[in-house]
């Protein structure tokens, strides 16, 4: 079910999820079920800033640069495809399960 919305590709791993721009919950993360999950973002859908706020938060929730997180579908929809560098999936499941978890 996880290859839905996490998978493999070379020395990277994408991730497709659904943001939530202008959200006021607090919670970063929400994973729905195995193949749905979602990021509340504060930043609101306009000229770019929920997609910067995503990539940084992101990355910051993953430890890594900002420079490792790459948006490469979605720039102006709500479901989203990032790519991650130097991730596999496992490794992304986990660190980002556990933040859900917190």
């Amino acid at each position: 079910m996880l290859e839905k919305m996490l998978w493999e590709g070379d020395n990277c791993t994408f991730l497709r999820i659904t943001v939530r721009p202008n959200s006021g919950q607090r919670e970063l993360i929400h994973i729905l079920s195995e193949t749905e999950f979602v990021v509340n973002l504060k930043a609101p859908a306009r000229e770019g800033k929920a997609n910067t706020e995503l990539v940084k938060r992101i990355s910051k929730a993953l430890s890594i640069s900002s420079s490792d997180v790459t948006l490469v579908g979605g720039q102006k929809s709500k479901e989203k495809t990032l790519m991650i560098s130097g991730m596999n999936a496992t490794d992304v499941w986990h660190t980002l399960n556990a933040l859900h978890k917190r």
